[in-house]
């Protein structure tokens, strides 16, 4: 075998066995890298007429200590805002590693996309050190990491809904702060929307640092985080509520 084709081998290999989660995305394949531009294109082309969104509170989104990127906490409400979320930031020069259910990794196309478009797959049934490290190391790189602490769609105001507080245990390993983020307009459970037409409406509130938190020990601080983040997700979605009266 002559020492091109032996380049070309060993190329081919390491970037069939490439790690998507413990690499920046900036360092994908070129192959992913153009896959990841497309898709996110023709999402942001066919969301910009289907679904426009307006975003507020954009200048929060600012870098943590030492380049750090952020956690992101947002209500879950319907399919469409992850969509519009990481869209709208990937226009404003943000990329996100959102976390989702490892059990899409059981559909071999999913897993393929979810992975180059910057997926985490996570398993909320254990202690997944596996996803809390991809997690870290994004962060740690400047990458922003969305989770949604619902867990699941919440598709009416009555719906019981069980909080998932491990993104805060994510932020605390990585020394980042937590960005609580809130959408209205992007499902109508209530009939009440003026039109059938969704617009979403996303506001990202101030980031919250440790270091402003009253708890001094670990457990006590990663608590505190879980309360206070939430505690801001749904004031800033109230808010919402407010501003544009006869959206959800």
């Amino acid at each position: 075998m002559s020492d091109t084709q032996t380049k070309v081998k060993a190329k081919s290999t390491k970037h069939k066995g490439f790690d998507y989660l413990r690499n920046s995305i900036v360092n994908f394949p070129a192959g992913a890298r153009a896959l990841y531009t497309f898709v996110f294109s023709v999402l942001h082309a066919f969301s910009s007429i289907v679904y426009p969104t307006t975003f507020r509170g954009e200048e929060n989104l600012t870098a943590g200590e030492d380049g750090k990127g952020a956690v992101l906490v947002m209500n879950h409400v319907s399919m469409v805002e992850p969509v519009v979320f990481i869209v709208g930031l990937w226009r404003r020069g943000i990329r996100i590693r959102p976390l989702y259910k490892i059990d899409f990794d059981k559909i071999a196309p999913a897993r393929w996309l979810f992975r180059r478009v910057g997926g985490i797959p996570v398993d909320r049934g254990s202690a997944d050190l596996k996803a809390l490290k991809a997690c870290r190391d994004a962060l740690k790189r400047g990458e922003y990491v969305l989770v949604y602490p619902e867990g699941t769609r919440v598709k009416n105001d009555e719906q019981p809904v069980e909080l998932h507080g491990g993104f805060a245990m994510i932020a605390q390993m990585a020394g980042a702060n937590v960005i609580p983020c809130a959408v209205v307009g992007a499902a109508d459970p209530y009939k009440i929307r003026k039109t059938r037409r969704r617009m979403p409406k996303i506001a990202i509130g101030k980031p919250i640092s440790f270091d402003e938190l009253e708890a001094t020990d670990r457990k006590g601080r990663v608590a505190e985080m879980e309360r206070v983040a939430m505690d801001d997700v749904y004031a800033l979605r109230d808010e919402l509520r407010n501003d544009y009266p006869g959206l959800w």
